[in-house]
Order: structure tokens, then sequence, then C-alpha cells
């Protein structure tokens, strides 16, 4: 290829060509029907399948220990808070004691 001068054609040559060598083919019906067949396949009665229901159980379990945890740790942290606040208000408000 590495020799070749691209040829030159001007419009309407092109558009001949193409029209003698781009003609459209009608296909046979059989084939069309293979086709059909091939393409569009039938799963299942309902509108869920047993794999479609197994995941979005499967996600609502996931979401719901993921939220368990949430609250958990939110319960934890103003535990947490409330042991600090009380632990300053008992050591600013009790009187220093001195052993002898």
């Amino acid at each position: 290829m590495a020799g070749r001068k691209p040829v030159k054609m001007d419009r309407k040559e092109l558009e001949a060509w193409l029209a003698q060598v781009l003609v459209p083919v009608e296909p046979n019906p059989r084939f069309l029907r293979r086709l059909r067949a091939r393409l569009v396949t039938y799963q299942g009665g309902g509108p869920f399948s047993g794999w479609m229901i197994l995941v979005v159980l499967a996600t609502a379990l996931l979401l719901a220990i993921t939220g368990l945890g949430l609250v958990i740790r939110l319960i934890l942290g103003w535990l947490n808070l409330l042991g600090i606040l009380g632990r300053k208000r008992r050591d600013t408000t009790e009187p220093e004691t001195i052993s002898v």
C-alpha cells in the first residue's frame, strides 16, 4: 500500500458507484425468524426472579445493619458527652478535702 496514490473521483462518480454497490437486499424470512428467536428470550413467569429477590433482601439487610451501627455510635457518643459533662460538673462542685 505504500506507493499507491489515492484515486480522485468527483461527487457524481462516487454517488453512482455507491448506488451500484450499496443495493438494499431483503433478508430471507427464515433468517429473520431465527434472528428474532435469538434476540427475544423469555425468563421467569413474574416480574421478579428469585435472584432479584435475594439481592434486594441482602441489600435491605446490609442497610439495616449499617443504620443500626450508626444509631449505636450516636448513642455511645451522647453517653460519652454526658459522662464528660457530669465529670466536669462533679469536679468543679466538690470542695477539696485535705487529709492529714
